[in-house]
């Protein structure tokens, strides 16, 4: 017959077979790093997330903490100006007291000097009669030309 050598056909099937079973063993070889290198990208990815997640929270909390310093930076100045605007009101009421004392400590001076200039000015008097009534007494008439204890100011 003529046609094909059995032998042939066959060595060539076998050939085919184990090309076959190589790509099928190639292929799964293939599928089993497919499916490695798919959970390799996937915790890669998982990790990416967390990453991506950690990094918001923290800017997240960066403008937290900015916006807490800023509230705390303005909670002490709003304080610091009361504190300073307390103790001016404190200082101008010290001041206006004080002003108010040295007015009255002035009045008082000046009181005190008239009473005193007045007391000293009745004791000269006094002095004046007792003078005159010894010279009464004495038989001594007071001479017009002694000056007088005046005291004024």
């Amino acid at each position: 017959m003529r046609g094909y050598d059995s032998a042939e056909v066959e060595a060539f099937l076998d050939t085919i077979v184990e090309d076959f079973e190589d790509i099928v063993r190639e292929n799964a070889q293939l599928r089993r790093d497919s499916e490695r290198l798919e959970r390799e990208l996937e915790t890669h990815r998982s990790r990416e997330r967390s990453i991506q997640e950690t990094l918001v929270s923290a800017q997240q909390m960066v403008e937290d903490l900015k916006r807490t310093a800023a509230k705390e930076a303005e909670v002490k100045v709003s304080a610091a100006t009361l504190q300073a605007e307390r103790l001016l009101d404190d200082a101008d009421a010290k001041r206006t007291q004080l002003l108010q004392d040295m007015t009255e400590m002035r009045r008082l001076r000046t009181r005190l000097s008239s009473e005193l200039r007045h007391t000293l000015q009745r004791y000269a008097e006094l002095i004046d009669s007792f003078e005159e009534a010894d010279a009464i007494a004495s038989g001594q008439a007071a001479s017009p030309e002694k000056p007088g204890h005046s005291i004024s100011r």
